[in-house]
């Protein structure tokens, strides 16, 4: 069996007896350990409770394969189901965990935490195969899925707000389901005791760091065309040791946006219409019609040509990253002035 995010979440609420043994894996490390303890707590009271709740790393496994077995079969002293946590394992735990297949652990249930596993390794098909398992497959949040968590966490705190702000919280929360919750957390202990919706100038004080919001500024000081103002922040990065590397790549995401928004508007299509269909967020797609003003796609296939090549020269020749990066930004910048 295996359980996707929607279907995990009904699961949860109404658990299958039967499916005794989860294998929790995937990329996103947060999003693993919050569901696999989800699963302990789907038949424990408290992760505190030394009699019904253990917790193993697969590494112990290798001085004494004995333990899981163990721990699996271990009866509580004190009544009630048990709950055993593998943590750490991989496709070299399946010798460890095959022989728990046979049996039918009537008196708990055995979470498995894995990293990156590919849908078709050794341990994820023995459990995904197996009558009594069921696999979830963590990958890092999507729009929607990040949008789930951002009403769940905001419902549950009773904090109001707008489209806006929720558009902008999907676009600039990280992938990492635990650090994500970190970011949300702060806007909650923020709006404790406000009555007021949450506001995007709320947002903005308390989400991320002044290195992710120079990001931004140079952003869009290049597309705008405000060179002083872009020489100042370029400055200000390199002085902090930013990634020029990083720093074209951003930009490179939103001229992608921008050429489809500018092409679709070159087809017949209304601006609102065009920056829409392409994708670009709420929040941001005032700020995009005056990237995009009257220019063509074709000028945004050529500024993203220039970040291209500049990334490939920095790989490449040997010159200073730095020098590459301020030239190509300087380049687009120059283009992008109004006349």
């Amino acid at each position: 069996m295996e359980l996707s995010g929607s279907q995990f979440t009904s699961f949860l609420k109404a658990r299958d007896k039967r499916v005794r043994i989860f294998l929790v894996y995937g990329p996103d490390e947060g999003l693993v350990r919050e569901r696999s303890r989800a699963l302990c707590l789907s038949v424990i009271d408290s992760l505190e409770d030394p009699f019904r709740y253990s917790e193993l790393d697969a590494a112990e496994l290798l001085s004494d394969p004995a333990k899981l077995m163990d721990e699996v079969t271990a009866i509580s002293m004190m009544g009630g189901e048990r709950a055993v946590r593998l943590r750490g394992a991989n496709n070299n735990s399946k010798s460890y965990i095959e022989p728990l297949l046979e049996l039918g652990l009537e008196d708990g249930i055995l979470v498995i935490e894995a990293g990156d596993l590919r849908k078709d390794s050794a341990l994820v098909k023995l459990i995904k195969t197996a009558p009594q398992g069921a696999v979830t497959p963590c990958f890092h949040d999507n729009a929607d899925g990040m949008g789930g968590l951002i009403q769940e966490v905001l419902t549950a705190a009773s904090i109001h707000t707008s489209r806006e702000v929720i558009d902008y919280l999907r676009q600039n929360l990280g992938g990492d389901r635990a650090i994500s919750r970190q970011e949300l957390g702060k806007l909650v202990l923020y709006m404790r005791g406000h009555n007021e919706p949450l506001t995007l100038e709320d947002v903005r004080a308390n989400i991320g760091d002044s290195s992710a919001q120079n990001v931004f500024d140079i952003i869009d000081s290049t597309l705008l065309g405000d060179l002083d103002a872009l020489e100042r922040q370029l400055n200000k990065a390199f002085s902090a040791g930013e990634s020029p590397i990083g720093y074209l790549r951003m930009i490179q995401g939103q001229l992608k946006s921008l050429h489809k928004a500018a092409a679709l508007r070159d087809g017949g299509r209304r601006a609102e219409e065009a920056i829409r269909k392409a994708g670009i967020p709420f929040f941001n797609q005032k700020k995009a019609a005056a990237q995009i003003g009257g220019k063509p796609g074709v000028h945004f296939a050529t500024c993203l040509d220039i970040t291209l090549n500049a990334e490939i020269d920095c790989k490449t020749t040997g010159y200073p990253d730095e020098a590459l990066c301020r030239r190509a930004l300087m380049r687009i910048a120059m283009a992008n002035r109004r006349r």
